[in-house]
This record gives structure tokens, C-alpha cells and sequence, in this order.
């Protein structure tokens, strides 16, 4: 139940004002300039859908296994460069020149940490709209259009 709660409230951050993590262990000049800091604004519709497309691309909706995640470390600082990017020209241009900064100058467990995280908002994302169509079905089978004769 906290687990469900805990995740709900990081979608809800996400979508909302965004998310940032630190680097704990970046180079001292780097914090001097705030540059140790990972800032994931809220999400627009078409990122979203980027980032579900290269999760299913790269199969990492089903990993589970540490040895796994780190096997697919490129793909998720992929994912992470989309999503920190979030707009389709900078996606195009600098997505892979962002991932490969992520994935030499960013710890492995903070990289798979805001990779959870974004995982787990596209599935709270899928479910909502899955909740949101049952719910106007619901509603249009229920209603009385016609009262009959």
C-alpha cells in the first residue's frame, strides 16, 4: 500500500512541477555552479510517447534483474536524456549526445533510480487513462437517453 502511495505521489510530482535529483558525488565544480543537479520538468504528451517507444524498442518493461538494468544502462540514459529534454527539436539534435554525457559522468544507481521513477509514471499514466475510458464508458452505458416509449 505505501509502495503504490509512494510511487502515485512521484507521478504526481512529475506531471506536476517536475522532479530533480543530485549527484551526490560530482566534482567540486561542478556543485559550485549548480551543475550536479538533474532537473525533469513536467512531461508533454509527445515525450511521453517517446519514452514508451524506446521502452518497448530496448524491452525494458520487463526487467527486473540488477544485471539486467545494468546491461541496458545505455538505453536508459537514452530515456533519461529524452525525458530531461522534452521537446521534439532538442530531441532530435541532442538526445544522444545527452545520454552519452549521462552515462559517463552520472552514477549507474542514480541513472537507475530516475529510470524507475519515469518508468513507473508511463505506467501510472497507462493505467489512468485505462480508468479514465472504463469510467466514461461507465457513464455513457448508465445515463437514460432514451426513456423508451
Amino acid at each position: 500500500m505505501a509502495k503504490v502511495k509512494t510511487r502515485l505521489q512521484a507521478a504526481d510530482l512529475l506531471l506536476d512541477r517536475g522532479v530533480r535529483f543530485n549527484i551526490p558525488d560530482a566534482p567540486f565544480f561542478w556543485r559550485l555552479f549548480g551543475l550536479n543537479k538533474i532537473f525533469i520538468r513536467p512531461l508533454r504528451a509527445g515525450t511521453i510517447a517517446e519514452i514508451t517507444r524506446l521502452i518497448e524498442i530496448h524491452e525494458l518493461s520487463d526487467v527486473v534483474l540488477p544485471k539486467e538494468i545494468h546491461a541496458k544502462l545505455e538505453a536508459i540514459s537514452l530515456i533519461i536524456a529524452v525525458a530531461v529534454l522534452n521537446d521534439k527539436y532538442k530531441i532530435e539534435k541532442y538526445a544522444e549526445k545527452k545520454a552519452a554525457f549521462f552515462l559517463w559522468k552520472v552514477p549507474a544507481h542514480i541513472l537507475i533510480q530516475i529510470y524507475q521513477l519515469i518508468a513507473g509514471l508511463n505506467r501510472v499514466s497507462d493505467f489512468m487513462s485505462i480508468t479514465i475510458y472504463f469510467a466514461h464508458q461507465a457513464q455513457m452505458m448508465m445515463s437514460p437517453r432514451n426513456m423508451g416509449q
